[in-house]
């Protein structure tokens, strides 16, 4: 992958309309701005996709989409269920699109997105070779064992006779849900992260995925403290 004008990357957000945790939060107003439009606008003033999709089954999700100039997939029924993956509803769209040599799939879940992040990702895949390269949070957590009761737990990535001082333990990375670039030949073989894999590190405080109303009230005050404003934003 070594040559930027042989490669079609595109960059696509899969956004049903059918969301059972938080019903159409994927139109619903984060800090005033739709949910969907706080990756939308990253990824566009990244400047690194040559073409920019959301893949939905919701005609408001499709005319938010619109309105910012992105392309429209409409996908079918039988990936649009609460029980299809997000692997088969990206190739299902790839399979419209045979031109595409790269695919980052880009979550609206994870909303603190910015173009930095994304330019990173783009060079890795074409400078560097990478088959695959995602988003990663860093985390200084001491885990244990889950067991059932009466049974003894113990300590999973740590030595209980030598409790790490966190200044002296670099922690664990663990996927931040921001993003996953993927090579269409990887994508094909049923996997989002494979081969020559890679990752980029999201700043702690710009992650989350929303899943829940708690989880929608801690993005607010992210979005509002760190959140891609646009072009000329210091953030």
């Amino acid at each position: 992958m070594s040559n930027l004008n042989d490669i079609h990357t595109a960059g696509l957000v899969l956004a049903r309309g059918g969301s059972k945790g938080i019903p159409k939060k994927n139109v619903r107003l984060l800090s005033g701005i739709p949910l969907l439009v706080w990756v939308l606008r990253p990824m566009i003033d990244c400047k690194k996709f040559q073409s920019i999709w959301v893949s939905t089954d919701d005609d408001d999700i499709a005319q938010i989409a619109t309105s910012w100039n992105v392309q429209i997939h409409y996908r079918s029924k039988k990936v649009a269920k609460d029980t299809s993956s997000s692997l088969e509803s990206v190739q299902e769209f790839l399979n419209y699109h045979p031109e595409i040599g790269i695919i980052a799939l880009i979550q609206c879940t994870s909303p603190c997105l910015h173009p930095s992040f994304l330019t990173i990702a783009y060079e890795m895949m074409i400078n560097f070779s990478y088959d695959s390269v995602f988003s990663v949070m860093r985390q200084h957590k001491l885990q244990w064992k889950e067991v059932e009761f009466g049974n003894s737990t113990y300590p999973v990535n740590f030595d209980a006779s030598h409790r790490p001082r966190r200044q002296d333990w670099c922690g664990e990375l663990m996927e931040s849900g921001h993003f996953y670039f993927s090579s269409v030949d990887l994508i094909k073989k049923g996997l989002f992260q494979g081969g020559k894999c890679g990752y980029v590190e999201i700043p702690k405080e710009m992650c989350i995925e929303i899943d829940s109303e708690s989880d929608w009230k801690i993005a607010e005050r992210q979005v509002q403290l760190y959140g891609y404003k646009g072009v000329g934003s210091k953030l």
